[in-house]
């Protein structure tokens, strides 16, 4: 996870040397992104085909290579927007694969009571890269230019293929051999969510926040140079204090290990966080920043992780692979939507009225899904059986 970071803060780096513009910063995100919504939920089907393992290996491997070029480039200086386009794009297509897979292994390893506490302690070792590695990548970034942050990825990439060869599944099913074409498999995995409206009100709210609220992180840039006038340092401050608010909020539901009560731990997050980052808009202070910076955080991971730990609690074992993908491209592809519509408003009318106005939206869409929320409260929080 540092090696990610890594490569966030790089390639926003290296967009914003490249150009000096917050929309450039929003369409490499969006860039980077957006292949996921397209491919996740074939790379689902195939995991769930094929065996989730196996597909994270190969993939994971692919993705490094993409990522290691990246690198190879930008520390050679031959770097151009075009091609920087190219590989995010890339980039984003392994990722959509890739990232189903691997989610897709964690309730596969542990028993069903555990899943919450497995899912809390995956988001807690994100956190945990999300609090060191921005701080890494702005030493390196300093020191050895952008290229050498995304190169910290590539390494890592390389290292988290080496231990899905370590890694057993006594628990794994076997992988679907039934003859049926791809686009049977897809199709199946959207009338099972078409049949559950509980899951499909927790990809709405993780779709609203991916929209208006994640993408802060691309702006994170434009945020260090033009409102605190600061330069590497700045932005790795930035992202290291809204890691640690996370970080935070991981734990915190690691060693709650419950599903018990995440529906209005996952609201109340959704409302304090748009709040919290309308107040980080109003703020020219760079300490002040950082405090409201990892409450907004804070506040976000606790939403994300509880509708994320509630839909594996309640997705059927055969179909885990492509509703997490399904998920994935929800979670994923709404903040590059969101990442290219929030830095066209930057553009347009500045980036904290951006921020600000994207807050309040989702703060409007929070609080009239409130009702139909209470509803499934029960369901979503039913124990595994």
């Amino acid at each position: 996870m540092h090696g990610w970071w890594g490569n966030k803060l790089g390639l926003g780096g290296l967009t914003w040397e490249l150009t000096g513009s917050a929309g450039w910063l929003g369409i490499v995100a969006f860039t980077g992104m957006i292949p996921v919504m397209v491919v996740a939920p074939f790379g689902g089907a195939l995991a769930d085909r094929h065996g989730h393992r196996r597909m994270a290996i190969i993939v994971g491997t692919m993705e490094g290579a993409v990522t290691a070029t990246i690198a190879g480039m930008a520390m050679a200086g031959v770097m151009t927007i075009p091609i920087l386009l190219g590989l995010a794009f890339c980039q984003g297509l392994g990722f959509g694969i890739d990232f189903s897979a691997r989610q897709a292994l964690i309730p596969q390893l542990v028993d069903r009571a555990e899943i919450s506490a497995a899912i809390a302690f995956n988001a807690t070792t994100f956190q945990v890269g999300s609090f060191l590695g921005p701080v890494i990548a702005g030493v390196v970034i300093t020191a050895y230019g952008a290229g050498a942050a995304v190169l910290m990825f590539a390494v890592s990439t390389a290292w988290m293929v080496t231990m899905m060869f370590v890694i057993r599944q006594p628990h794994a099913p076997g992988p679907d051999r039934k003859q049926r074409g791809i686009l049977s498999d897809i199709a199946e995995g959207f009338a099972y969510l078409a049949g559950n409206p509980a899951i499909r009100i927790l990809l709405l709210i993780s779709f609203t926040n991916g929209l208006l609220l994640r993408p802060y992180n691309d702006l994170l840039p434009g945020f260090a140079a033009e409102v605190f006038r600061r330069g590497p340092e700045g932005l790795a401050t930035l992202t290291a204090a809204a890691g640690l608010g996370a970080l935070v909020s991981a734990l915190v539901l690691h060693f709650r290990a419950r599903s018990r009560g995440l529906v209005a731990i996952m609201a109340t997050g959704v409302i304090l966080a748009s709040i919290a980052f309308m107040l980080f808009t109003t703020t020219t202070n760079f300490g002040l920043a950082l405090v409201i910076l990892a409450a907004a955080a804070m506040m976000l991971l606790a939403c994300h992780v509880g509708a994320y730990s509630l839909v594996q609690n309640m997705v059927a074992p055969a179909m885990r692979g492509r509703v997490i993908s399904i998920s994935a491209a929800i979670s994923v592809g709404g903040p590059a939507i969101g990442a290219l519509q929030m830095g066209w408003l930057a553009e347009l009318i500045g980036l904290r009225p951006a921020l600000a106005v994207t807050s309040a939206l989702a703060l409007v869409v929070m609080l009239s899904v409130l009702p139909a929320l209470r509803r499934r409260t029960r369901e979503m929080e039913a124990d595994p059986t």
